[in-house]
C-alpha cells in the first residue's frame, strides 16, 4: 500500500512508521503522548514480530502521575532499566546499585517538547545490552556510557529532524494548496468574462446582422427574416465581420429562388440558406490570382481553370473520392455540371497544350488522375504520331 503524505499523518505516528529504517531490527517503541483532541496521555507501541513491525494502543491512564513527571523532566533524555517504566508488569527487586548499574540501562527515554500542552511527548527505546542492534558487532560487546550518549544525541536529533521536515512540507503544502486554490479562482473569473464577452460578442453579431438585413430588405423590395435556428447559426458564426454581409446577401438569394412570388413580401432566411464557406473562396481566389501573373495575360483564363480543377482535384483525393467531372464539379466555390467542365476543356484545349508543355511540373494531378484532361493529352500524342 502507498504512503500518503507524511504530514497526514499525526506527528508521533510518522515518527514510528519511520523507525524501523532508523533503527534496523529494534525490539520495541512506545510512544506517549498528548494529542489535540484528548487531553488525556495517548500511547503507541511499535514492536518487532520476526522482523515486521506492527503498532498497537494500550492504555497508560493508571500511571498518569509517573509518565508526568518523566514529561515534566527538562533533560533531553534518560537511560532507565525496565523496573523504572510504571507501564512495565514486573515485580521491582531491591538491587544493590553500584558502578555495574549502568549497564542494565538499556531502555532510552527520548523527550520532545510538544506544542499541545508546552510539555515533553517521550519516546521509549528497547535496546539489547549489547550493540547487535547497530550492525554486525561482536555480541559480546556492551553499550557503554559513551556509546549510549551519542546513540541518543543521534536519535533524538533524528526525531526532531523529521518533526521540522514534516511541518515545514506541511506549511509548504499549505501554501501551494491556497495558491493553486487562488489560480483556480482566477481561471474560473477569466472562463466567466470570456463566457460574458462570447455572448456580448454574438449579440453584437446578431445585432449587425439585422442591420445589414434591413438593408438588403430595402435593397431587394422583401421583408426578409430570421428564423430561430438561423439566429441560433449566426451566433456561432466565426469568420471575419467583413464577410457577413456578403453571407447574408447569398443567403437572401437563396431565401429567394425559393420563394419566386414577388407577391410574397415575406421571406423567411433558414439556417440551411447560409453558408460561411466565402472565407475559404477569397483564400481560392487570391491563390489564383497568384498564378496568374506568372504568365501572359491571355493564358489567364486558361490557368483559372486548371487552377481550380487541380484545387478540386485534390480536395477528392483529400476525401478519397473518385476524381470524375460530377465530383469535381461539386467542389468548385460555385458548383458546375461535368458537361461545363468538357465544353471548357475543349474551348481552351490548345492553350492547355501550351502550358502543359511550358509548365511540366504543375497540374499534376489531373494531368495524371482526370479522365478528360487526359483525353486532350491522349489526342495530342495521336495527332504527333500521324504527322509522324
Amino acid at each position: 500500500m502507498k504512503r500518503s503524505f507524511s504530514f497526514t499523518e499525526k506527528p508521533i505516528l510518522f515518527i514510528l512508521n519511520i523507525l524501523p529504517k532508523l533503527l534496523p531490527g529494534i525490539e520495541k517503541v512506545v510512544a506517549v503522548y498528548c494529542t489535540d483532541e484528548k487531553e488525556n496521555l495517548v500511547s503507541t507501541m511499535l514492536k518487532n514480530d520476526n522482523g515486521e513491525y506492527f503498532q498497537e494502543s494500550f492504555h497508560v491512564s493508571d500511571s498518569t502521575s509517573i509518565l508526568n513527571r518523566f514529561r515534566l523532566d527538562n533533560s533531553p533524555y534518560t537511560w532507565l532499566r525496565i523496573e523504572d517504566l510504571p507501564f512495565e508488569i514486573k515485580p521491582k527487586e531491591k538491587i544493590q546499585l553500584n558502578i555495574f548499574n549502568e549497564f542494565n540501562n538499556n531502555i532510552l527515554l527520548i523527550r520532545i517538547k510538544n506544542s499541545v500542552d508546552g510539555y515533553n511527548d517521550l519516546f521509549f527505546f528497547y535496546f539489547k545490552t549489547d550493540l547487535s542492534n547497530f550492525g554486525t558487532i561482536n555480541p559480546t560487546k556492551i553499550l557503554s556510557t559513551g556509546n549510549k550518549t551519542i546513540i541518543a544525541h543521534l536519535i533524538r536529533n533524528s526525531i526532531i529532524a523529521h518533526f521540522d521536515i514534516q511541518k515545514e512540507d506541511k506549511e509548504l503544502f499549505a501554501t501551494l494548496t491556497e495558491n493553486t486554490r487562488n489560480i483556480l479562482y482566477e481561471v474560473n473569473e477569466l472562463r466567466k468574462e470570456v463566457s460574458h464577452l462570447t455572448e456580448k460578442l454574438k449579440d453584437g453579431i446578431i445585432h449587425l446582422s439585422y442591420s445589414y438585413l434591413e438593408e438588403i430588405s430595402s435593397k431587394n423590395s422583401r421583408n426578409y427574416k430570421f428564423s430561430e435556428s438561423t439566429i441560433k447559426k449566426i451566433k456561432g458564426f466565426d469568420g471575419s465581420i467583413d464577410n457577413l454581409k456578403a453571407i447574408l446577401e447569398k443567403a437572401a438569394k437563396y431565401a429567394d429562388a425559393m420563394v419566386p412570388e414577388r407577391s410574397i413580401s415575406d421571406v423567411l432566411i433558414s439556417d440551411f440558406h447560409l453558408f460561411f464557406d466565402i472565407e475559404q473562396e477569397q483564400k481560392v481566389k487570391e491563390q489564383l490570382k497568384e498564378h496568374v501573373g506568372e504568365v501572359p495575360v491571355k493564358y489567364a483564363k486558361t490557368i483559372i481553370l486548371l487552377d481550380r480543377l487541380e484545387h478540386a482535384a485534390n480536395l477528392l483525393k483529400s476525401q478519397n473520392k473518385i476524381l470524375t467531372s460530377s465530383n469535381l464539379g461539386n467542389e468548385f466555390p460555385k458548383p458546375i455540371s461535368p458537361p461545363a467542365i468538357t465544353d471548357a476543356l475543349k474551348k481552351h484545349r490548345s492553350k492547355i497544350l501550351h502550358l502543359f508543355n511550358e509548365y511540366p511540373n504543375r497540374w499534376q494531378l489531373i494531368r495524371n488522375e482526370f479522365r478528360p484532361v487526359q483525353n486532350i493529352l491522349n489526342a495530342k500524342s495521336g495527332l504527333e504520331r500521324i504527322s509522324a
